[in-house]
């Protein structure tokens, strides 16, 4: 069976497999939607025992956030890192979160295979300070499906962080969302992110303490909240696995399509199950992530295929399909690797998969782990010491 329900540490699931299709002999994930809880202000206190639950149990914890926007990104494409440090922590003290995704992955090794639980949170927030918001930002989570109405009417309130506030780990919260985040930290598990210095920032700001003017003592900090380390998919793919392109959903095709390829050569199986607690199960929303289109037969957009980017978002006439894009830098393997002078615009992909969702996004950059994480045990079998650094490594938004 290809999809089939089981019991385990995070309760009865949904399990997806690969299947071999007996017309093409190829293995093709199901196009399963991926269940991810809705969480809001209306319903926190039922789901609160799930996340807890959840992140206390977890093998990773991958993250992803919907901002209010960014700043002026040429502040964040300075030459020197201390300048575009300083633009973050603008940014972070004027925008505001306006979702945080949380995805909880359990490993459990069942023989003969390991066995993957995961719960995925979609966390709407709602800022009780002034923010600025960002036209572009807007209509950007418009056009990916973000309700701005069940923001504002249900979004969990929180209050950033000021030099006059005690630090939550010094005084008991009375806000949920500090609550979480201060959970996360304690979890004693890696927290995974996608090109994630900014969200790490206005985690920071927004749930810990005022972001310190320095950036060493930042960097300090975080080694110290998050004990069991940080891994960024981003660093992963650009600086050790050498993909072609880093953005998140090419990420995530290239890990769905590496993983149809270990089963197929016998190498991997993948034991995948969606938890599902019956408690909650009216708030679950489920979100088409493995879905492939048929292909356009439109010429490449190249600028998307490279980036996932490009300015003239859908009025543009070529192809921005990520499956066809990853086609084609995979016929190209043996040109030199051209490195990306853009940065990193996860924020400015046009996604028709309905992923862009912080809960989804958080999914995927979960996803992307877990299939770089069994690549890197191989790359790096025999040089421990590199792969315990990787922990403390962040990456740029280059």
């Amino acid at each position: 069976a290809v999809v089939s329900t089981q019991s385990g540490h995070y309760g009865r699931g949904i399990q997806i497999l690969f299947e071999i299709n007996m017309t093409t002999d190829k293995p093709q994930l199901m196009e399963t939607k991926v269940p991810v809880v809705e969480v809001t202000s209306s319903n926190m206190k039922e789901v609160w025992p799930s996340l807890v639950h959840s992140i206390k149990y977890s093998s990773f914890i991958s993250l992803d956030l919907e901002l209010s926007g960014l700043g002026d990104r040429r502040h964040l494409m300075r030459k020197s890192v201390d300048d575009r440090y300083t633009a973050i922590v603008d940014a972070a003290k004027t925008r505001s979160v306006l979702a945080l995704g949380v995805s909880c992955w359990r490993v459990t090794q069942d023989e003969p295979e390991p066995q993957y639980y995961i719960q995925t949170y979609n966390i709407l927030t709602l800022c009780r300070e002034n923010f600025t918001v960002e036209p572009d930002a807007l209509q950007f989570l418009v056009d990916h499906g973000f309700d701005f109405n069940k923001q504002y009417k249900d979004g969990i309130e929180y209050t950033p962080s000021t030099e006059d506030m005690i630090i939550f780990k010094e005084k008991k919260s009375t806000e949920p969302l500090r609550d979480v985040f201060a959970m996360i930290l304690t979890a004693k598990c890696p927290v995974v992110t996608h090109n994630g210095l900014i969200d790490l920032a206005f985690l920071y700001q927004a749930f810990y303490a005022p972001l310190p003017a320095n950036m060493s003592i930042f960097v300090a900090d975080l080694q110290d909240m998050f004990k069991s380390g940080i891994l960024d998919t981003k660093c992963l793919a650009e600086y050790l696995i050498r993909e072609h392109a880093t953005y998140l959903e090419y990420l995530f095709r290239k890990s769905v399509k590496r993983m149809e390829e270990a089963v197929s050569e016998g190498k991997q199986k993948v034991n995948l199950s969606f938890s599902e607690h019956k408690a909650i199960k009216t708030h679950v929303n489920h979100i088409e992530c493995f879905a492939k289109k048929s292909a356009s037969g439109k010429e490449l957009c190249e600028n998307y295929a490279n980036h996932g980017y490009c300015k003239d978002g859908s009025k543009c006439p070529k192809s921005h399909d990520v499956n066809e894009a990853i086609t084609s830098h995979d016929s190209h393997k043996s040109k030199k690797r051209k490195v990306e002078k853009q940065s990193d615009n996860r924020r400015n992909e046009s996604v028709d998969s309905g992923c862009h969702r912080a809960g989804a996004d958080a999914f995927m950059t979960g996803l992307g782990y877990y299939s770089y994480y069994f690549g890197l045990l191989r790359l790096l079998q025999n040089n421990c010491e590199t792969f315990k650094r990787l922990n403390i490594q962040i990456s740029w938004p280059l």
